[in-house]
C-alpha cells in the first residue's frame, strides 16, 4: 500500500503542474479542457525547466516546491475564476496505463549491466545533491540529464527507492504514445486500439532499468507530431517550433547519440522550413550546440562521444579496419535487429503497401524519409572506428539504438489511415 502511495505521489505532483499550465480554456462553456495534447505540451515545458535547473545546480527540494507551489496557485486561480475542469478519454486512458504499468515497475527491480555501472552512479550523484562537476570518473562524458531526472524524482519522492526516480519514464513514455494517437481524426476506441498496438510492440520492463533509449524514444515521438504539424498540417507553426527546439535540447543532453540527432534534425529544418523561420530555427540549434560546449568546457568535462570507443589515434584506426567486413557486419546486425523490433519492422512493411497503393502521398513525407536514412547510416557509421572488440559494441546495444526512432513511420501511416476513413 505504501508503495502505491508513492506512486501517487510522484505522479501527482507531476499533473499537478501538467494540468496547472497551458490548459484549453472555452469562454461559452466555463470549461478547462484538459487534453492529451495540452498536457503532453506542458510536459515539454516541465522536463525543459528541470534540465534548467540541472545546469544551474538548483536545489531540487526547494525546486520542487516552487513547481508545486506555482502549479496549485495556477488551478487555485482557475477554480476562483468558477470554470469547470473536463478530462478526455485519452488523458483518462493514460493515467491508467502509467499507475498499472508502473507496479510493473516496481516489482521488476533488475538492472541491466550498464545501468548498475555508469548509470545508477551518476543518478546516485544528483540524489545525493552532488553537481556534474563531481561526476569526473564515472563516464562524464555520457549526458547527464536523463540521470537527473532520475536522481530529481527519486529525491522528491516519499519512498527513498532508486526505482521511483524512474517511474516518470513511463509517463513521458505513454505521453509520447497517446500525443501521438491523438493525431487521427476518429474516434476514441480507434485511438485506444492504436495505442495498445504501439505499447505492445514497443514496451519492455527492461527499457525502464535506467538507461535512456526510452527516453530517446519518448522525445522523437514528440518532435515527429510537432514536425507533423509544421510541415503537413502547417499549423501554430511558431509553437511547434518551440516544442522542437526544447525538445531537442533534451535529447542533446540525454546521450552523446543526441549530437547526431540534433544536426540530422537541424538540416531538416533548414533546408525544408519557409524563409521567415529558417534563420531562426537554425540560430535556436546552434545556441544548444554552442551551450553544451561552453558548458562542458567550463567543467573540464570530456567531449569525446565515448572515451572507451573512440581514442586520438581513430584516423589512423580508420585506415588500418577491414571496412569491407565491418560494413557487412553491421549491416547483418542491423538486420537482425530490426526482425527484433515489430514496430518499426511492421511499419516499414505498411509503409511499402501505401506506397504501392498511393506513391504521391508519401511524397509530401520526405523530411521522414530522409531522416531516417541519414540516423541510420550515422549511427551505423559510428561502430566503424570502435575500438570495442568487433563486433560486441553492435550485439550489445543495436536493439536498443534502433528503438530510439522506431516510431518515425507512425504518423504517415495514421495520416493515411484518416485520409481513407473521411
Amino acid at each position: 500500500m505504501i508503495e502505491l502511495l508513492n506512486i501517487f505521489f510522484i505522479f501527482f505532483s507531476i499533473f499537478i503542474f501538467l494540468t496547472g499550465g497551458i490548459l484549453s480554456f472555452n469562454n461559452k462553456k466555463n470549461i478547462s479542457i484538459i487534453s492529451i495534447d495540452n498536457i503532453s505540451q506542458n510536459l515539454v515545458l516541465l522536463l525543459s525547466l528541470i534540465w534548467i535547473a540541472s545546469i544551474f545546480d538548483l536545489k531540487k527540494e526547494l525546486f520542487f516546491i516552487f513547481l508545486y507551489s506555482l502549479s496549485f496557485l495556477i488551478i487555485f486561480y482557475l477554480i476562483l475564476s468558477k470554470r469547470n475542469f473536463s478530462l478526455d478519454w485519452l488523458t483518462i486512458f493514460s493515467i491508467l496505463v502509467i499507475v498499472i504499468l508502473s507496479t510493473v515497475i516496481t516489482n521488476d527491480l533488475f538492472l541491466s549491466h550498464d545501468s548498475r555501472l555508469y548509470w545508477i552512479e551518476k543518478a546516485k550523484i544528483f540524489y545525493n545533491g552532488k553537481f556534474v562537476s563531481e561526476d569526473l570518473t564515472i563516464k562524464n562524458e555520457y549526458p547527464h540529464y536523463g540521470t537527473y531526472l532520475w536522481g530529481y524524482f527519486w529525491k522528491n519522492s516519499l519512498l527513498n527507492y532508486e526505482y521511483s526516480g524512474r517511474l516518470p519514464y513511463i509517463l513521458i513514455y505513454i505521453l509520447s504514445i497517446s500525443y501521438t494517437v491523438n493525431i487521427l481524426k476518429s474516434s476514441f476506441s480507434n485511438k485506444l486500439i492504436f495505442a495498445f498496438i504501439i505499447i505492445l510492440f514497443s514496451y519492455e520492463s527492461k527499457y525502464f532499468d535506467g538507461r535512456q533509449d526510452i527516453l530517446f524514444f519518448s522525445f522523437n515521438l514528440f518532435i515527429f507530431r510537432f514536425l507533423f504539424e509544421i510541415f503537413i498540417i502547417k499549423k501554430e507553426i511558431k509553437k511547434n517550433l518551440l516544442l522542437t527546439i526544447l525538445t531537442l535540447n533534451l535529447i542533446l543532453w540525454t546521450k552523446t547519440d543526441g549530437l547526431l540527432y540534433l544536426i540530422v534534425y537541424g538540416f531538416i529544418l533548414f533546408f525544408l522550413l519557409e524563409k521567415k523561420n529558417k534563420l531562426l530555427c537554425s540560430l535556436s540549434i546552434l545556441s544548444l550546440f554552442l551551450i553544451k560546449i561552453y558548458f562542458y568546457n567550463f567543467w573540464d568535462l570530456s567531449l569525446n562521444p565515448s572515451a572507451q570507443m573512440y581514442d586520438a589515434n581513430i584516423l589512423q584506426r580508420i585506415t588500418e579496419i577491414d571496412f569491407f567486413y565491418r560494413s557487412y557486419s553491421i549491416f547483418y546486425w542491423y538486420v537482425i535487429n530490426l526482425f527484433k523490433n515489430p514496430l518499426l519492422l511492421i511499419s516499414l512493411f505498411i509503409v511499402c503497401l501505401i506506397y504501392l497503393y498511393d506513391r504521391l502521398f508519401l511524397q509530401k513525407f520526405k523530411y521522414i524519409f530522409i531522416f531516417y536514412v541519414f540516423i541510420t547510416l550515422g549511427l551505423c557509421a559510428s561502430f566503424l572506428p570502435t575500438m570495442y572488440d568487433f563486433p560486441f559494441a553492435m550485439i550489445g546495444s543495436f536493439d536498443r539504438i534502433i528503438l530510439q526512432h522506431s516510431g518515425i513511420f507512425l504518423l504517415p501511416i495514421f495520416h493515411f489511415i484518416t485520409k481513407k476513413l473521411k
